[in-house]
């Protein structure tokens, strides 16, 4: 639904614009590239890690049999709210920055202006979203919540700071929080707020949510939302 949002510094954002999509731009049934990107997006000086931008097209061939399969796929990616360079130092990713004070206080901005695919914005309701209506909703999250994000037994606190920044904060330190965020299956923190609420029962009116499940198949509105919400 989202990737992190870099240029190469040695190109101009028209030079990044695939043949492919040539027929959707020429038709405005997509934006140019530079209003699809955030206001300030990640640049990476290739030249001076001593790579070239690549080539678009070519051929992958994937050994995919099944749906499930589909986490595979994942090894061809790296987009992270915090991840590790070519060094192993945690960096902002998809975020535009973040802070950490003790090990205890960890606060992240968001790039103003970095969409999800369907074009809304990323914003902080889809933070409060992922922690409140679904880490925290006990038919959801029916085991609990995942030991990173407890500290001596007890969950964060979350906040919204202002339109671009969420802060999660906890009594005692947690210096496990930033690179279970950057692993190579990373702690969910942010999900697509308007897109999901159609989904769950708390925004959903219950006889269109009773539709959806109809179908797509599924027995319980949980089952319809975990199945939606994967980011696989």
């Amino acid at each position: 639904l989202m990737a992190s949002a870099f240029v190469p510094s040695t190109l101009r954002a028209g030079d990044l614009e695939p043949e492919f999509l040539q027929p959707l731009l020429k038709a405005l049934a997509l934006p140019a590239l530079a209003k699809r990107l955030p206001k300030s997006p990640r640049v990476v000086n290739l030249a001076a890690m001593g790579r070239q931008p690549g080539q678009y097209g070519g051929t992958l061939r994937t050994i995919i049999g099944s749906q499930k399969d589909i986490r595979m796929m994942t090894i061809y990616g790296y987009a992270r709210l915090v991840g590790y360079d070519e060094k192993l130092n945690l960096q902002p990713d998809i975020l535009e920055s973040f802070d950490v004070a003790d090990d205890r206080v960890f606060t992240f901005k968001i790039r103003e202006g970095h969409k999800w695919s369907n074009g809304s914005l990323l914003t902080p309701e889809d933070f409060r979203y992922c922690w409140e209506d679904v880490w925290l909703n006990d038919e959801l999250t029916q085991g609990g919540l995942p030991p990173t994000l407890l500290v001596e037994g007890k969950p964060p606190r979350f906040e919204i700071v202002d339109p671009l920044t969420v802060r999660y904060s906890w009594d005692a330190p947690n210096p496990d929080f930033l690179p279970k965020l950057a692993a190579a299956s990373p702690l969910s923190l942010v999900l697509p707020a308007t897109y999901l609420k159609q989904f769950h029962k708390k925004y959903q009116d219950p006889f269109r949510l009773a539709g959806l499940m109809e179908e797509n198949r599924a027995k319980k509105w949980t089952l319809l939302h975990i199945r939606m919400s994967r980011q696989y």
